[in-house]
């Protein structure tokens, strides 16, 4: 029961397809008929009985065609101007206290469904037609009705209420399986826009071939950090000699060994850390609240990593890297744009005295 309220109160998770919302809707209006039949036939009103059976063998026709899959946007015209012929050749059998146009009334959002089920680049569903019809279907019978008096009576206006009743019923439990499959579908779909939009919002600060933050992601941090007067730490590294890399092994293994860089940089730092590819192979890492003593000794210890680092070439060779670091605080500068220049300058201190070190 929990499941089926979730559904109808446009709370479910997921959202049953056009397919099993029509099958859905013709078994009921299947079993509907049915009953009627059976009803008509009790009370021996014959013309009702013609029309249930004809709309029972309807309904016999269309559900397999719809477990089928076979033209559902026919089948549910098929099954639209079924009721509205049904629910006027009903009141003008039975009268007005029968209640059976309340179907065409209750056929008027359903046009809604299928323009936003069925459209396709071959056409275009107009709701505007389905509401049209219904409603001069509407006119036509209650114009008609005023004329021409009822052929067909249950004898007992009590019979009379509860048909109106039932008919009243049926038609809200239509609308609202419609509605939920309807609310459902946009529901799930703007889920699935939300996922979306963060997965790119996700891939927009992320460099594609190492999995590591890129310039965008760590500006903010160091801004934020600024904005809220935090102290920050930056380490800025450089691959040696990575040119000569990719020339002598090619630039396959040199992606290779900037991916397996990467790994280490990101299992050396702590959750609060962001590591970025600054550019080219040069990587940053923002350490909020992390003093110049402290960032040093990460640097030192990421780079003992990499020189323990093993690289194979294609012909599986193995090959080192070594790396510089520059090491500069946000106490040392004004903002990021100084720190990181200072951290910068460092980095080119160490690649001018040899390399292979944490300035």
């Amino acid at each position: 029961m929990k499941i089926i309220w979730e559904y109808i109160s446009a709370r479910a998770k997921y959202a049953l397809p056009p397919k099993r919302v029509i099958s859905l809707i013709i078994l009921l209006l299947g079993l509907f008929h049915t009953c009627f039949l059976a009803l008509f036939a009790f009370f021996s009103i014959r013309p009702m009985v013609i029309l249930s059976m004809g709309g029972v063998l309807f309904y016999v026709f269309c559900y397999t065609q719809a477990k089928k899959s076979r033209r559902l946007p026919r089948l549910f015209n098929l099954c639209y101007a079924e009721i509205l012929l049904y629910a006027a050749a009903a009141e003008l059998l039975m009268g007005a206290e029968s209640g059976f146009t309340v179907y065409m009334t209750a056929m008027l959002p359903l046009g809604y469904y299928a323009s936003y089920n069925f459209n396709s680049k071959k056409g275009a569903v107009n709701p505007i037609s389905y509401t049209f019809f219904a409603a001069i279907a509407f006119i036509i019978v209650q114009m008609a009705g005023s004329f021409i008096e009822p052929a067909c009576s249950f004898g007992d206006q009590r019979v009379d209420h509860v048909i109106c009743l039932v008919n009243y019923l049926v038609a809200a439990i239509v609308i609202t399986l419609f509605l939920s499959s309807f609310l459902n579908q946009i529901k799930i779909l703007e889920n699935l826009r939300m996922n979306q939009n963060q997965k790119l919002e996700e891939l927009s600060r992320l460099d594609s071939l190492t999995g590591l933050s890129n310039r965008r992601c760590i500006q903010e941090k160091c801004a934020q950090a600024e904005r809220q007067r935090q102290e920050y730490a930056l380490i800025i590294a450089d691959i040696d000699d990575f040119k000569k890399i990719n020339d002598t092994y090619g630039h396959n293994i040199g992606d290779k060994a900037l991916q397996a860089v990467a790994s280490i940089f990101k299992n050396a730092v702590r959750d609060e850390d962001t590591v970025c590819r600054w550019g080219g192979e040069e990587i940053l890492i923002f350490l909020p609240g992390c003093p110049l003593d402290k960032a040093r000794y990460r640097a030192k210890d990421i780079l003992n990593q990499i020189r323990a680092l093993d690289l194979r070439a294609q012909d599986q060779t193995v090959f080192h890297i070594t790396m510089t670091f520059g090491v500069s605080v946000s106490g040392e500068s004004e903002n990021f744009a100084e720190a990181l220049r200072k951290a910068d300058e460092r980095l080119y201190t160490g690649k001018r005295s040899g390399k292979n070190q944490v300035v």
